[in-house]
């Protein structure tokens, strides 16, 4: 999982380099196209052999990872890499909501003062103003924790690079169909998923060639870390990426965060460790 958060960082470094010239699903289009290539390497040296039996909950999975996808590049897009990545990382507090709502799951105490914890980061983040930007932001975390709780769920029937494949096959394919809708499409509240394509200039190739293999590798190395690690263990790893967003934002020339984006950051990663910790 540390592995896979370098690489996720990684991912974010060149998928804003790319967001000064093309758009965010174009940027969500190549991240998953390039991915493909690198995984489709992968299977021919090692066959795939799945057990099967959940091919709804494969497609799901896909579908809605690359909504998060379209969602998290756009706040890429639009602000820090420290502020998109914090979003983010809401995951496991709507994780949490979820299992109580939809999967029966009890609460115990520490998990709802974590979950009070991490929206009062969120509202430190937001300014208590929820603009657009915000709520895409908030929306990539919930969407996030939907995808990933399908992952665990798909253990038992597929091999990693299945579940990796079905999304990154979403994720060219519903991308690439929103590029062409998007000439003759208006829409203010999906402004997130409607962007024409664009012809990359040369030092775009470069970039995207680096994002889709860092994305691909950061895929797979997370997707095996949920398969075979508590999740508990890896959530909490996991938020390594953070610091090194962080790090690559500077180099990049984003602001320093300030006092109050620090605060309500860190106030999401200690709801993420407390709700990691819980289950």
């Amino acid at each position: 999982m540390l592995i896979a958060s370098f690489m996720f960082a990684l991912t974010m470094l060149f998928a804003k380099l790319l967001s000064t010239s093309m758009g965010s699903v174009e940027v969500t289009f190549w991240r998953n196209a390039i991915g493909l290539f690198v995984i489709g390497l992968l299977v021919l040296r090692k066959p795939i052999h799945n057990l099967g039996g959940k091919p709804f909950t494969l497609i799901f999975r896909g579908i809605i990872g690359t909504v998060a996808l379209l969602t998290f590049f756009y706040t890429i897009s639009a602000t820090t890499l420290s502020h998109a990545i914090i979003y983010a990382k809401t995951e496991p507090i709507f994780t949490a909501i979820l299992a109580f709502f939809l999967l029966g799951e009890k609460l115990k105490g520490n998990a709802i003062l974590a979950i009070f914890i991490g929206f009062s980061g969120v509202l430190l983040l937001s300014g208590i103003h929820f603009s657009y930007l915000h709520i895409m932001g908030i929306l990539t975390g919930f969407l996030s924790a939907l995808a990933y709780t399908s992952v665990r769920s798909l253990k038992a029937y597929y091999d990693e690079r299945t579940v990796v494949l079905s999304f990154m096959i979403s994720g060219a394919l519903i991308p690439a169909a929103l590029m062409f809708t998007a000439p003759y499409l208006s829409s203010d509240l999906f402004a997130f998923a409607l962007n024409t394509f664009v012809m990359p200039h040369s030092i775009d190739w470069l970039w995207i060639i680096l994002m889709g293999g860092a994305a691909a590798c950061g895929q797979m190395y997370m997707t095996r870390a949920y398969f075979y690690a508590k999740a508990g263990i890896i959530s909490t790893v996991s938020y390594t990426v953070v610091l090194f967003a962080t790090l690559f934002g500077l180099i990049l020339g984003d602001i320093f965060p300030s006092p109050l984006m620090i605060l309500g950051g860190l106030f999401i990663i200690l709801s993420g460790i407390i709700l990691s910790r819980t289950k």
